[in-house]
């Protein structure tokens, strides 16, 4: 992994009509929360990828599993995504602390997801 690189990207799309204020940020600040957590535990030293690429997605109702996608080998990255419904994001929009532990949740559902299709060792984030 080079120097420059985040083991985890994070970023957000609405599926229907609305935004939640403040999203962009918190999948920044949780980024950056992260990238040491999983740097210094290894956890992708053995994976046949070096990133995990989430995409959050809003729309009218959630989905309680992620979905793993394709293994880009040319990029060595993973791709995944959780959908969330709308409403529970513009109900917290404003409060910076919870917004983050939604990102943050959807996170680790993703990682424990990828951990059971894959044997990677556990991230406590």
């Amino acid at each position: 992994m080079s120097a420059n690189s985040f083991p985890i990207v994070i970023g957000g799309v609405g599926l229907v009509k609305g935004r939640i204020k403040n999203f962009g940020t918190a999948m920044v600040a949780v980024c950056n929360e992260v990238r040491p957590l999983i740097e210094e535990s290894d956890a992708f030293s053995e994976m046949p990828f070096d990133e995990v690429n989430l995409v959050i997605r809003w729309a009218d109702e959630g989905k309680e599993q992620p979905e793993i996608g394709p293994l880009r080998k040319n990029t060595r990255s993973l791709e995944a995504a959780t959908t969330i419904a709308l409403k529970d994001g513009k109900a917290i929009e404003n409060d910076d602390a919870s917004l983050a532990g939604l990102v943050k949740s959807e996170l680790r559902k993703t990682l424990e997801a990828i951990e059971e299709k894959y044997g990677m060792c556990h991230i406590d984030i």
